[in-house]
């Protein structure tokens, strides 16, 4: 991840790092091993993640507020009514 790299860029990449290594294993063209890890779980994700809400952000940011806000789902879970 790059200091000023978006959640889109960060989530493209990690797509095209998958889709080239399942290409390289499986013999399949990089389009083709593209569309089988965007039906993985992981990749459905990593694909709602770049086009999502949170595109624009930056990367470091919106991995610092999910941290943040687990935290607080932690807190607030742990906590008596």
């Amino acid at each position: 991840m790059q200091p000023e790299q978006t959640v889109s860029e960060m989530a493209a990449e990690v797509l095209e790092r998958q889709a080239k290594a399942r290409a390289e294993r499986s013999g399949q063209s990089l389009e083709e091993a593209f569309a089988e890890v965007l039906k993985t779980p992981a990749g459905r994700r990593l694909g709602e993640l770049a086009d999502g809400p949170h595109r624009h952000q930056k990367a470091a940011q919106w991995q610092a507020s999910l941290i943040e806000e687990r935290a607080a789902q932690r807190a607030h879970v742990g906590v008596s009514p």
